[in-house]
């Protein structure tokens, strides 16, 4: 009996396959993809040219300042091939620079970070709702 009983176990294991997700989201710094950690295990898992990938995403934000942290989407494909769509950084690091801090508060509630003016607030709004596709502010109020 156990050894039936294994048999099917190993059958088991063998029947299943991991599909990882043809998905990914990650936040790469611009101009600065590299084929190391974190970054190139990530891509690796999915089967991604690491080396293609980092130079297509460094052309691409050659004009971005360097260091900007960018949300990625990439989509893979069967044949290995990839789709990557970079969207604008997100609203934390507009809105750590425009209070000049370097990070957010420790305790969230009894610190604070910095201050950021209305002005502020509407310049990363107008940022923010171009990604969206709205044409003003006013209309995502």
């Amino acid at each position: 009996m156990s050894k039936s009983v294994s048999r099917l176990q190993r059958a088991k294991k063998v029947a299943q396959k991991v599909v990882h997700g043809n998905f990914m989201k990650t936040n790469i710094p611009a101009g600065m993809a590299s084929p190391g950690p974190p970054l190139g295990p990530m891509l690796g898992q999915k089967n991604i040219n690491i080396a293609q990938f980092c130079k297509d995403f460094n052309e691409r934000t050659k004009d971005i300042k360097e260091g900007i942290p960018m949300p990625c989407r990439v989509t893979v494909r069967p044949d290995r091939s990839y789709e990557l769509i970079i969207t604008n950084p997100p609203s934390t690091y507009f809105l750590k620079q425009a209070a000049g801090a370097s990070k957010g508060a420790a305790n969230s509630g009894k610190e604070k970070a910095g201050e950021v003016s209305l002005k502020h607030i509407y310049e990363i709004a107008l940022i923010k709702s171009k990604e969206i596709g709205r044409a003003s502010c006013r209309e995502r109020v």
